[in-house]
């Protein structure tokens, strides 16, 4: 669901590799490695812009992403989607791109890799290939990397790591005199969607929630699986401010639609906020607080927040 706190510098080695070979290999003046989530692109890597992340609409990777596939654009002055784009017709004037999906071993979709020249050029089968490959690879060290603490189906940080993360953000933001508060969250009547259509259509769900979520979070936000369908998130925030930003998250949940059998659903979710006390360095009490705000927000109806008084 959301970034990690941190990238240790292994990992943004390898990215670096990667993008070099791909430089190297196909002669380009831009390559890069990204996460896509929601409507955000992250570069892992990126060799020959300054960027670091970029809305997806803006990015030439969008075409990649929504197709699925492989996408070449051999002169993108002369495509009808990005003829008028800003980086092809303004510094830097970018006119050749290639960009293939990356994929995990179950073959959920979760970025690009990507050449990008200055000049227009043809991108031949072979190379093609090649750039596949260097995909499976990118992908590989995502598995192994970036998603050694996440949970496999949503992306979210695993409860261990939420909670490793979580003591980290603490201490840091001690240090600066500021909250941290929690947001416990879950899927409300989550048990008939499973029931009725499917644990497939249920997997579907937190999928959706939990992009829904990340697309309303900072990127320095962390949030975990803590089981089932039940989330948490850790914010530098009052509680009031964690409350607003649990409302702002509500209402994304609640315009999510599925169709599942043929039938229409929607969904809803209750949450619970806590803030950290002074003194101290975990979130593991500020949990327990936000745990038994929600049960309230269940027991008063559900689809709603409720702040601890605690």
């Amino acid at each position: 669901m959301l970034q990690s706190f941190g990238t240790d510098r292994s990992t943004k080695e390898a990215f670096d590799r990667l993008t070099s070979l791909v430089k190297d290999i196909f002669n380009v003046d831009v390559a890069a490695v990204s996460l896509i989530e929601g409507n955000r692109q992250t570069f892992k890597s990126i060799q020959g812009l300054d960027l670091t992340e970029i809305p997806l609409e803006a990015s030439f990777c969008r075409a990649t992403w929504r197709k699925g596939v492989p996408v070449i654009i051999p002169d993108t002055a002369r495509d009808e989607e990005f003829h008028d784009h800003a980086l092809v017709n303004e510094e830097p004037r970018l006119r050749f791109y290639a960009g293939v999906i990356l994929r995990t071993s179950e073959g959920t979709p979760i970025g690009t890799i990507c050449a990008i020249h200055t000049k227009p050029r043809i991108f031949s089968d072979k190379e093609l290939r090649v750039l596949e490959n260097l995909a499976e690879i990118a992908a590989s060290e995502f598995e192994l990397r970036e998603f050694a603490h996440r949970d496999a189906l949503t992306g979210a940080l695993t409860r261990r790591q939420f909670l490793k993360e979580g003591s980290r953000l603490c201490e840091i933001v001690a240090r600066k005199g500021l909250d941290v508060s929690v947001i416990m969250l879950d899927v409300d009547h989550f048990k008939s969607v499973n029931d009725q259509f499917g644990h497939a259509s249920g997997d579907e769900v937190l999928r959706s929630l939990v992009a829904a979520c990340r697309a309303n979070l900072r990127d320095f936000d962390l949030a975990g699986r803590l089981g089932g369908e039940e989330f948490a998130i850790a914010l530098e925030a009052t509680n009031q401010h964690a409350a607003r930003t649990a409302e702002r998250l509500k209402r994304a949940v609640s315009r999510l639609q599925f169709t599942f059998d043929e039938t229409p659903v929607r969904i809803t979710s209750s949450f619970g906020v806590a803030m950290v006390h002074p003194g101290e360095h975990d979130l593991d009490g500020a949990l327990l607080r936000a745990d038994k705000a929600l049960y309230k927000a269940k027991a008063e109806g559900r689809d709603r927040v409720v702040i601890s008084d605690l």
